[in-house]
């Protein structure tokens, strides 16, 4: 019997081992009969070890300095989505750390699971879902507009988004990297007018249509009236224009890099339903 005991204490180390399984929990398994229920036994501790560590880990949370949405005030991320990402994770007992970064660089990173890391207010997309994780919606945009100025006739001969992309003649200056929607996305796909990617923020892109070097740009009703409010009486040259075509807003997620535990997703989810339910 001591001789088969022994053999017993060898495989059950040898598990432990290859699991990473400290020596006092090994020990619990001496006062199983078979070698193969405390195989068992050990792979259930290494998956709960396992899940505290992912829970465990900080987590990038990255966003853009995109007011309303967005923005940063005394080391809190704030805005519609900010603030609300940020509570999220908060109330998930998830860690996190700010890192400021383009929304197209954003979605390289986390596309490319370079880290644990989540991007704020992402649209869903098949592509973006293939490369990583969505949680639930966090808040849900209104539909897109597009702004012009007062005195360009051109832009304002359109009553439909789709004539005004399907004219070679016009120019619109668009976010780089980013989505407006399934539906606006695949009208862009099809378009004549000329898009213009600028690195430039939303503020610049607002300037490239007050300047006439783009005859509009398309934003959240949201985001367009209040970057039309941060240039004052410049700002009243501008108007937005709505579109019959253009779709309902869309709801924005969480966008988090494969390497982020489901478990820490599921926690993110609960928290959010938690907030919806208020």
């Amino acid at each position: 019997m001591a001789g088969k005991e022994k053999v017993k204490t060898m495989k059950i180390a040898e598990h432990a081992r290859h699991m990473k399984i400290s020596q006092p929990l090994t020990c619990l398994c001496h006062c199983v009969r078979s070698v193969q229920t405390c195989v068992l036994f050990l792979v259930f501790l290494s998956g709960l070890t396992l899940t505290s560590a992912a829970l465990a880990a900080p987590i990038i949370l990255y966003y853009e300095n995109r007011a309303p949405f967005m923005t940063v005030q005394n080391g809190e991320l704030t805005g519609f989505e900010g603030a609300t990402a940020s509570d999220v994770f908060k109330a998930s007992g998830i860690d996190f750390v700010l890192e400021e970064a383009p929304g197209a660089r954003q979605l390289d990173l986390v596309g490319r699971d370079v880290a644990l890391s989540c991007a704020v207010g992402i649209y869903w997309t098949a592509d973006r879902a293939r490369l990583g994780k969505f949680t639930l919606p966090i808040y849900h945009k209104q539909s897109q507009v597009v702004v012009v100025r007062t005195d360009n006739p051109k832009a304002h001969s359109f009553t439909l988004l789709s004539a005004m992309l399907a004219d070679s003649a016009v120019s619109l200056a668009m976010r780089n990297g980013y989505s407006y929607g399934y539906k606006i996305d695949a009208m862009l796909e099809q378009a004549k007018a000329r898009l213009k990617r600028p690195s430039d923020d939303s503020h610049g892109r607002i300037r490239m249509v007050l300047e006439g070097m783009a005859d509009g740009a398309i934003f959240t009703a949201q985001e367009a009236d209040y970057q039309l409010q941060q240039f004052g009486e410049a700002g009243k040259l501008l108007t937005a224009l709505h579109f019959s075509d253009i779709p309902p807003g869309e709801p924005s997620h969480l966008y988090c890099s494969r390497s982020v535990d489901d478990a820490v997703i599921s926690r993110l989810n609960d928290a959010i339903k938690k907030r919806t339910l208020k």
